[in-house]
């Protein structure tokens, strides 16, 4: 093999063709060629076809169109939403897309369908849009175009990487914040929401907390939860039974009262028939006055009894009537007591579950931020992702750092969270300890 590549080297030297040997090993010189010829040619092609790319109108290029001794049809010209741009006597003409020879000769067209006999037009880009950088660089904005500019261009013209401009202590301070706050929501829902079933069962009279699948977990409020319950039950339990206690003495005390007022009133009846009949023997003359006297004196004393147990069984009811109500004020109390504490705590379980995400979505940037900070001159740490006017349609493509950018377009450049050592594939978050250097995060 030496031996032919040495003949051949000669054979070139000499300026003559080399032979061919037997074996035909030198016939695939032409091939390799042709070969590198038509790569060039492609890569030419491919070059050619990003600067006319690059250097075709678009919606919103300032041109400056120059119509040879027609001043009143020159001047400078912005394309509006449809690609085209409005000239005196010819209207309105499309030329997004085109190059500018491409826009000169359709400029020239429509100005000498009849206007004009022989037009010379001349176009050149005046302004052409700027690039508009977003996301994760020093100095977000817009920044006029470069013919060559690409994307690593367009964040070096933004002051670079923004991550990089600030400490791994404060993200990490940041982070830890974060996910605190997200432990904190996520433990004060569990709260709540043992709350809830502990205030519906008062409300229900169930005397024991049946966890569900989302205080499974929480074995340990739950049974805080469990305690409250039952010192609730007896505090109430035992206010109920000494209002009940008190109800039942007074309920005896009022039948013995009605049994002596019955009494005093048959005492009374009897005290005035014995009066009665006594007066008729006095007015006979067969009785004597101070027995008559005495009669009615006792009558008056039954009298008196009868009213006296009257007022004291009035006084029973009143009293039992007040301790009704109490009874019946305290099971109220309770019951709305109940019901407002389990209204407040179902809206706050709302709120809190409203903000879960939040603080959830909060830490989960913030730890892209962190683990994007550690490798941000790699290309595969960035999500990039390019908005570009086609036609009159925008679209966005996914971008490289080597991207070649056009006029108009806007750069979106945020960090794209990796796998670190030690995290299993499909985890949805990067460990807290592995990013803030803890032993161990409760």
């Amino acid at each position: 093999m030496d031996t032919s590549i040495h003949s051949l080297n000669a054979h070139l030297a000499a300026g003559t063709q080399p032979r061919s040997g037997p074996s035909g090993r030198h016939r695939f010189w032409p091939a390799v060629l042709a070969l590198l010829v038509a790569l060039l040619g492609l890569i030419a092609v491919a070059a050619a076809a990003e600067r006319d790319a690059a250097e075709t109108l678009a919606i919103g290029d300032k041109v400056t169109i120059s119509v040879f001794g027609q001043t009143d049809l020159s001047g400078d010209f912005v394309l509006d939403g449809t690609g085209a741009v409005n000239m005196p006597l010819a209207g309105r003409i499309r030329i997004a897309g085109l190059t500018a020879p491409e826009a000169e000769a359709r400029i020239r067209s429509a100005l000498m369908d009849g206007y004009l006999r022989d037009a010379v037009v001349s176009l050149r880009v005046a302004e052409l849009k700027p690039v508009y950088i977003m996301g994760e660089v020093r100095s977000p904005g817009t920044y006029p175009f470069r013919h060559g500019l690409n994307v690593l261009g367009a964040v070096a013209l933004a002051g670079g990487y923004r991550v990089g401009d600030e400490s791994l202590s404060l993200l990490k301070s940041e982070l830890l914040l974060a996910d605190e706050r997200e432990h904190l929501l996520n433990a004060s829902l569990q709260t709540l929401i043992a709350r809830r079933l502990r205030l519906e069962a008062e409300r229900d009279g169930v005397k024991q907390l049946v966890a569900d699948a989302r205080t499974a977990a929480s074995a340990q409020i739950l049974a805080g939860e469990q305690e409250i319950l039952d010192f609730q039950r007896r505090a109430r339990e035992g206010e109920r039974e000494l209002l009940s206690q008190q109800i039942s003495r007074l309920g005896s005390e009022r039948t013995a009262l009605t049994e002596q007022a019955e009494l005093a009133e048959r005492q009374v009846e009897l005290t005035r028939e014995q009066s009665t009949e006594y007066n008729k023997l006095a007015t006979t003359g067969h009785g004597l006055r101070t027995v008559q006297v005495e009669r009615e004196r006792e009558h008056a004393r039954a009298r008196s009894d009868a009213a006296r147990i009257r007022a004291e069984l009035a006084k029973n009811e009143t009293a039992l009537g007040e301790l009704t109500l109490r009874l019946r004020e305290l099971d109220n109390t309770y019951m709305r007591r109940v019901v407002l504490e389990l209204q407040e705590t179902r809206q706050k379980i709302l709120e809190v579950e409203r903000s879960v995400p939040v603080a959830r979505e909060i830490a989960e940037s913030r730890r892209r931020r962190l683990v994007a900070s550690e490798g941000s001159g790699v290309a595969a740490d960035w999500d990039i992702r390019i908005t570009r006017q086609a036609g009159l349609t925008p679209v966005t493509i996914q971008a490289k750092f080597e991207t070649p950018l056009q006029p108009g377009d806007i750069v979106q450049l945020s960090p794209r969270a990796r796998p670190i050592e030690g995290q299993l594939p499909g985890e949805a978050q990067t460990p807290l300890r592995k990013l803030t250097g803890l032993a161990s995060q409760q």
